[in-house]
């Protein structure tokens, strides 16, 4: 046989399969935080040996996830309102140089993609309990900020965003709260999507920057209210 006959196979490691479902669980409050993971007990429940566990670890904790302490246990991660405030921080930064590349890179296509996530946010909630969308609102609004971000073109500004991100979404998706949050959030991506339409590299980013810094407060404020 002629190896170039040989069909190409394309296998996920079995890390990155590990990652991505103790990062899910994570996100998704069915991991704690502060709770300390029983290495054996996952290796057990997932089949796996601790070669590929160690390095999904290693990857969350990269992403500031999880803490693993040598000699005491690996734990999920509970973010400090310093760690919160300051990836809120960066993450602006990104999302405002974000915009600028993205507003050049702009098709009539993926600019069709940003209003189609905009309008299924004001969809989602009109005439809704936002106690009860909160989740899929964070979760699509989420993939709106991923989608300007991609819209960028630049790949290392992607793999930034998506780690310092990670600390903000989980601390959204576990404390955050409906009310007048989710209202401002989709007035911004109205002003945001507005912006996009006419291409205002300005108003683009003053509306990222004001819309980041807010999401900041509301979340540091939910805080410290459910701490009191």
């Amino acid at each position: 046989m002629n190896p170039r006959d040989l069909p190409v196979l394309v296998r996920p490691k079995i890390s990155d399969e590990v990652y991505e479902a103790l990062q899910a669980m994570i996100l998704s409050r069915r991991l704690a935080p502060g709770e300390q993971l029983s290495l054996t007990h996952i290796e057990q429940q997932m089949g796996i040996s601790r070669t590929p566990l160690k390095e999904a670890l290693n990857r969350l904790a990269h992403e500031g996830l999880i803490k693993i302490e040598p000699r005491k246990g690996t734990y999920v991660a509970d973010p400090t309102d310093d760690e919160i405030s300051e990836s809120f921080d960066v993450r602006r930064a990104l999302e405002m140089y974000a915009v600028k590349l993205a507003v050049r890179n702009m098709t009539p296509s993926r600019l069709q993609q940003i209003r189609e996530l905009v309008e299924a946010l004001r969809s989602l909630v009109q005439g809704q309990d936002e106690n009860q969308i909160l989740q899929e609102y964070f979760d699509l609004d989420h993939d709106l900020h991923l989608l300007i971000v991609e819209t960028s073109g630049n790949r290392r500004l992607r793999e930034t965003w998506e780690q310092v991100n990670l600390h903000g979404y989980m601390a959204r998706v576990r404390y955050g709260t409906a009310g007048t949050l989710i209202d401002s959030t989709q007035k911004e991506h109205e002003e945001i999507l507005r912006a996009f339409e006419v291409g205002d590299v300005l108003a683009l980013e003053q509306a990222m920057s004001h819309h980041i810094d807010r999401a900041k407060r509301s979340l540091l404020q939910d805080l410290a209210r459910r701490e009191a």
